[in-house]
């Protein structure tokens, strides 16, 4: 049972290890300023900051997902 909840954590940081990577790396391609990436993402800079630096423990998927919203690009959950 410890095992099964183990490598439900690490999925979970896994999936979001990913979102924070193409949040980050959106906000590179554009050059934008982690006070301009707020912005857009609607969070202050202190979490724009926490994203770069993935600190996966700080949010949840679903603030992820929201933030992945908020430019533009959609997520798709596959079940599999």
């Amino acid at each position: 049972m410890h095992a099964a909840s183990q490598t439900q954590i690490n999925d979970a940081r896994l999936l979001k290890e990913q979102l924070m990577t193409e949040l980050s790396s959106r906000i590179g391609q554009h050059h934008l300023k982690q006070a301009e990436g707020a912005e857009i993402l609607m969070v202050s800079r202190p979490r724009v900051s926490d994203v770069v630096n993935k600190q996966t423990t700080k949010f949840t998927i679903d603030t992820l997902v929201e933030m992945m919203s908020c430019i533009g690009k959609p997520v798709k959950l596959a079940v599999g």
